[in-house]
């Protein structure tokens, strides 16, 4: 049976060469990690170009990156200060 019919479609493994990588969840293609990718790092597919942030490890598992707010997204009046 074929390892990517068996695999979620943005869960990943790594390949005979010991390299990590993990499915885009956007078009399926492989993305290629580091091979000391941590949780939350940011990788782009290179297929479609979308931002992917690495959620899971084990098994290696991509997901839409969240866009950072800014700080000056946020005003004084955003933030209620309770006494």
């Amino acid at each position: 049976m074929n390892d990517d019919y068996m695999l979620g479609k943005s869960e990943g493994t790594r390949s005979p060469k010991s390299k990590l990588r993990a499915r885009c969840p956007a078009c399926n293609t492989w993305v290629n990690l580091r091979d000391n990718a941590e949780v939350w790092d940011l990788v782009e597919c290179p297929e479609c170009n979308t931002l992917l942030e690495v959620v899971e490890l084990r098994p290696p598992t991509l997901d839409y990156a969240q866009e950072d707010i800014d700080d000056e997204d946020w005003e004084d009046e955003d933030w209620e200060e309770e006494d």
